[in-house]
């Protein structure tokens, strides 16, 4: 396995030097749109396609496993397919409508809920879980939930390492959960898809040679999503709060923002500002630095999330299978992440 890890790191990091090569000299992967919107940072066009080098680097990994887990793995990765060609499509033409990158992640989840039985269909009450039973309720469910996760891993994707780092550190966590229970297939998977992940990281953090791209951040939110719901579902002691746990600082940050959007200032939650918590930290704390170059100030701000993100991950490593300790851990999280932002924010006006 370690041979398969360091494999698929070089074809990932090979990949990437590629793409950044060719968008050099060739001005391939770069689109006209690419440094317009209140959501961009950086001073020269810059690919955004690295979900490349990680889709098919993975793909080689999946390809690498014995063919007991490929059976299990390939026609997963099959259905993340469609979830991550719309967003490469996003990135290439910077044309295809919210609604219709929704529409794709949707079908994606529908084909798993049926197809392969992937969904969220116990929350550990018995009353909530009576109503998920019923398959109507389990999908619609299941779609917002899933579907969020997939969209707040885009939302995170705004700074150099921010969102890469942070899928590196739930895997990381997930790897380790799944060495204890002996779980075997979650615990290549998620180390060969670090893996895949790393390999772009080196090429975007920290000097943004190359960023993910809604291809990337799409796919990658999606087989998270998919991996946490199926070590679920192999071992009766986890709990879909453990996947919420790992998950908690994309999601929240999704709702947050929806509710600061829609409820706050009365405008369409799918409609991008710049004042998501890391553009305030990025403005309010880093780059106020004089003294550092503008990519560096850029980068800086990704472990200031890392480190937020870590106060719902390590607990969740040690109490995977205490449902009502990862509830509570879920809320202090929120209550810790509206603390800083509400701070943040009013530095920021200050």
């Amino acid at each position: 396995m370690q041979a398969s890890i360091i494999v698929i790191f070089l074809v990932s990091l090979a990949l990437s030097v590629l793409i950044v090569f060719l968008a050099h000299k060739k001005q391939w992967f770069l689109n006209a749109y690419d440094s317009t919107g209140v959501q961009k940072f950086h001073h020269q066009p810059t690919p955004h396609v690295g979900g490349i080098a990680v889709f098919f680097s993975f793909l080689m990994g999946v390809l690498l496993l014995p063919g007991d887990l490929q059976d299990t793995l390939l026609p997963l990765l099959l259905v993340a397919t469609l979830v991550f060609l719309v967003g490469l499509a996003e990135d290439w033409s910077a044309r295809v409508s919210p609604f219709t990158r929704l529409l794709f992640i949707f079908v994606a989840l529908i084909v798993s809920f049926f197809s392969f039985d992937i969904g969220v269909f116990s929350l550990g009450f018995s009353w909530v879980d009576y109503f998920l039973s019923y398959p109507v309720v389990g999908l619609a469910f299941t779609l917002l939930v899933v579907g969020g996760a997939v969209n707040a891993l885009n939302v995170i994707d705004g700074y150099n390492g921010l969102m890469p780092g942070y899928a590196l550190l739930v895997l990381l966590a997930m790897g380790l959960v799944a060495y204890q229970l002996g779980d075997i297939l979650i615990l290549q998977t998620s180390m060969l898809f670090a893996a895949a992940i790393a390999g772009f990281f080196a090429l975007n953090f920290p000097f943004g040679k190359l960023f993910m791209g809604d291809g990337g951040a799409y796919f990658i939110g999606f087989m998270l999503s998919m991996i946490g719901l199926v070590f679920v579902d192999r071992h009766d002691n986890l709990s879909n709060w453990f996947v919420l746990a790992l998950l908690m600082y994309p999601m929240y940050e999704l709702l947050f923002s929806v509710y600061r959007k829609r409820i706050i200032h009365g405008s369409p939650a799918s409609q991008p500002d710049a004042y998501h918590l890391h553009m305030l930290i990025y403005k309010t704390v880093v780059s106020r630095n004089p003294n550092r170059a503008k990519v560096i100030n850029n980068s800086m701000t990704s472990p200031f999330l890392w480190l937020l993100s870590l106060v719902s991950i390590i607990p969740a490593v040690f109490w995977y299978d205490n449902r009502e300790a990862l509830i509570i851990l879920s809320c202090v999280f929120m209550i810790i992440y509206t603390i800083v932002y509400s701070w943040i924010s009013n530095k920021n006006s200050l």
